[in-house]
């Protein structure tokens, strides 16, 4: 990503993501064109939004050719994070989305029975995270608003089947393809959602279908190509074996924490948590509420697990942990 970008870039970049129609991403996408310096070094970028502009273009033109829509709808980014379901056909995406969430995608025993995004809530604990199915990847061909959801993604799932022996190869596949797009998939450290260039994603492989006959000798297999680099679970849609865990393991994954806030003298809001990253600050959390709440406070009391004890008083700069309750004063 070129230096020297101004704050309006990264703002405009946020208003993209909230776009759910192409017309909605074209518009974003000029005025992202508009507040790029226009120098050398941003002249690839310039070129790779233009490049973008023009795809989405074709597909509004294809939209009122065939009277029909094509891929306008782009899911809003709803809960706590957004979680996109990737993987090769038949690996079983749209069973997990509808075990996990209350959407109903087609599910179908031959490939490519998902050729627009489906969005379900899943829920765990307090909180609600966006699961998104997506059209499979080939080796040959990905559909680009795939791309668009998995840049823009807080967590990407990896779905492989444990029903057939090509699932390394199909890892193999989804990779490169992806690699080939600048989207890199990691099993560990941040990850990133930058509209162009480079970027590594956080990567959960689920390996489903446990239920197959040898579905656990290919799983071994799986785990020693893996050699640890990614965090795996195995499930099976149709006996839920394993289906418990996941959610839990892809709030693991996301790197979030949950805050919860309290007026001074009141009781806690446990309901509604404020959503931060791990390593997040109570200057992070006041910042959440409002910038002008963050700018007049002076300090908080906490409760919580990284309290030493109830109530006590802690900066601005304190690290907040999973379930701190925060108590602000200005």
């Amino acid at each position: 990503m070129p230096a020297n970008l101004p704050p309006e870039y990264f703002e405009v970049e946020k208003k993209y993501r909230q776009a759910r129609t192409i017309q909605e991403k074209i518009a974003v996408l000029r005025e992202l064109l508009s507040v790029v310096p226009k120098h050398k070094g941003t002249e690839k970028l310039q070129a790779e939004i233009k490049s973008k502009i023009a795809r989405l273009r074709r597909e509004a033109q294809e939209e009122k050719k065939t009277g029909r829509r094509t891929h306008t709808l782009y899911p809003r980014r709803q809960g706590a994070a957004q979680v996109a379901l990737i993987g090769p056909p038949n690996a079983g995406k749209s069973s997990l989305l509808a075990r996990l969430t209350s959407a109903h995608p087609t599910i179908a025993p031959f490939p490519f029975s998902t050729t627009l995004p489906v969005a379900g809530m899943m829920p765990y604990e307090e909180i609600q995270i966006q699961l998104v199915d997506t059209s499979p990847i080939l080796e040959d061909h990905v559909d680009p608003w795939v791309l668009d959801i998995a840049r823009g993604a807080d967590l990407l799932v990896l779905v492989l089947s444990l029903a057939t022996d090509d699932l390394l190869d199909h890892f193999e596949v989804v990779t490169k393809r992806l690699e080939k797009h600048g989207i890199t998939l990691v099993g560990s450290g941040v990850g990133e959602d930058a509209l162009f260039g480079p970027v590594r994603k956080r990567t959960l492989i689920v390996a489903t279908h446990l239920d197959a006959p040898d579905a656990q000798d290919r799983l071994e297999i799986l785990r020693a190509d893996l050699h640890g680099k990614f965090p795996l679970v195995a499930v099976s849609s149709e006996t839920l074996e394993g289906l418990d865990q996941l959610p839990q393991q892809i709030f693991q994954e996301l790197g979030i924490i949950r805050v919860y806030t309290k007026k001074p003298g009141k009781d806690p809001v446990l309901e509604n948590p404020l959503i931060l990253k791990q390593g997040m600050t109570v200057l992070d959390a006041a910042e959440k509420l409002h910038k002008d709440f963050a700018r007049n406070l002076k300090f908080a009391r906490l409760w919580g697990p990284s309290a030493r004890f109830p109530g006590q008083r802690v900066e601005r700069d304190h690290i907040l942990a999973d379930g701190d309750i925060v108590e602000f004063h200005v």
